[in-house]
């Protein structure tokens, strides 16, 4: 029962949510409506047919009493016939008569009683009980006539009609009947006028109720139709305000995309001033050292041998800063870019890492004329720059596949070797320089993953965004 009622109410609130209270309100009243229409109009029409049904029988009663008043005068015609002709035909039609007489004073009984309710009929009671000992009466002195008249005693029976008691109550039976008729045709009139204002009622009822019931239905659908609009505009409006937000959402991604790039393009150009400053002075530094030391190579070369042996091993010491310098100069900022451009510098940094490593390369580019913008070429670099050191470091491979291709709006890096692979699911982030070079794809937009199993390599594919332009601030 318990979860019945939960259930109920659960559909309540659902029905609520959909359509609103008034509308469920309007609704309600419409079900009431409906309900009590057909409750009382079931009644309605139950009690116009008891009316009919009273007014039938009150009409059989009206005609049974007429047909009573026959009976009695064709009883009492027969008698006077038998009377003076003593023909015994009379007999025969005043038996039928009495027997009529006797059987409509029990038809008119039993259907005054049968009408409902019967206490409204006391009147019409007594005034039949009174024609009904009229009737009785009336048969009692033709019999007596009658009786005399077959004995033999035709005096007799003319002295029993001579009197007047047969007179009387054949007048007493004719006024009853008339009263009779009279009070049952008043209640015939009574049940008349109830039955047609009960009639008036039902059509009204039947004309009322379908009109109350479709005005509260037009109430419910321009309800419905108001809500509804209102929802309309409530989601146009919830409809704006996100594709405003989303419109938002992407000038901000695009702003930071933006800020990422300057940010990268800000860390490139420190690269390319402290390469810049290494190149000059450092190099200058080491370069006056170098030949600073060859001049006093030369000059002790004789006299010192020992000591200038040792100077040509620092010498070489200094040959060597001079190359490590020129390395990180080129890994800080490659000067190729600047002089040859992105892509025979890109070309350049493939071909000596294959050279040193000895691997056998397979390699597609783009044209040289495609134009990349400055900030996502140095990307790029970065990032097969990145992957060719961790191959060389980490993957002992033999082949290496590199191929670039470009669109209008994208730039896609992949890079397979064939060496050792790595566990990507026990794999240190910051291992290998993975993570940087994801999150400096990420930053400005782009696309980063990498594929690996032990043994099989390692697949690296980027793909950068041509669309992204440094802000104006």
């Amino acid at each position: 029962m318990r979860k019945f009622l939960e259930l109920l109410f659960t559909k309540f609130d659902q029905l609520f949510d959909i359509f609103g209270g008034r509308n469920i309100g309007l609704l309600g009243v419409s079900l009431i409506v409906t309900i009590f229409s057909l409750f009382f109009n079931e009644n309605w029409l139950h009690d116009a047919t008891e009316k009919s049904n009273q007014i039938a029988q009150l009409n059989r009663i009206v005609q049974e009493v007429s047909q009573l008043r026959g009976h009695i005068y064709k009883a009492e015609s027969a008698q006077r016939g038998y009377l003076l002709t003593h023909s015994k035909d009379y007999l025969l039609f005043y038996d039928v008569g009495v027997e009529d007489a006797k059987k409509s004073v029990q038809t008119i009984q039993s259907e005054l009683l049968a009408i409902s309710p019967a206490a409204a009929y006391k009147n019409e009671q007594a005034i039949l009980g009174k024609l009904s000992a009229d009737v009785g009466a009336k048969i009692s002195e033709m019999d007596v006539t009658l009786e005399f008249a077959t004995n033999g005693k035709v005096a007799d029976a003319k002295k029993v009609v001579k009197l007047d008691s047969g007179l009387i109550q054949m007048n007493s039976i004719s006024l009853n009947t008339e009263e009779l008729q009279a009070a049952l045709r008043d209640k015939l009139k009574s049940v008349y006028q109830a039955r047609n204002v009960t009639r008036a009622v039902i059509r009204t009822s039947v004309i009322a109720g379908p009109i109350i019931l479709i005005f509260l239905v037009v109430m419910v659908i321009k309800q419905l139709l108001k809500e509804l609009s209102d929802k309309a505009a409530l989601q146009q409006r919830l409809s704006d305000e996100n594709q405003r937000h989303e419109t938002h959402a992407i000038e901000q991604s695009k702003l930071l995309r933006s800020l990422a790039l300057d940010y990268q393009a800000d860390v490139e150009r420190e690269r390319y001033k402290l390469a810049r400053e290494l190149h000059d002075e450092l190099g200058s530094i080491l370069t006056a050292s170098k030949m600073d030391i060859s001049w006093v190579i030369k000059s002790i070369g004789k006299t010192h041998p020992e000591v200038a042996e040792k100077l040509k091993k620092t010498n070489t010491y200094l040959d060597q800063g001079i190359n490590f310098k020129r390395q990180v100069v080129q890994e800080l900022h490659p000067s190729m870019i600047s002089s040859f451009g992105f892509w025979p510098a890109l070309r350049s940094l493939i071909d000596d890492a294959v050279e040193r490593n000895k691997w056998e390369l397979t390699i597609t580019l783009p044209d040289e004329s495609t134009q990349i913008n400055e900030t996502i070429s140095l990307v790029a670099y970065r990032i097969v720059q990145e992957t060719l050191n961790n191959c060389n470091k980490y993957a002992k491979a033999t082949a290496l596949s590199i191929h670039m291709i470009s669109d209008d709006k994208h730039l896609k890096i992949e890079i397979q070797d064939n060496g050792v692979g790595l566990d990507l699911d026990n794999l240190d982030t910051k291992t290998h320089g993975l993570s940087g070079m994801r999150h400096r794809v990420l930053a400005i937009g782009g696309h980063f993953e990498v594929a690996s199993t032990v043994g099989n390599g390692l697949f690296t594919r980027a793909i950068l965004p041509l669309d992204v332009k440094a802000s104006d601030s």
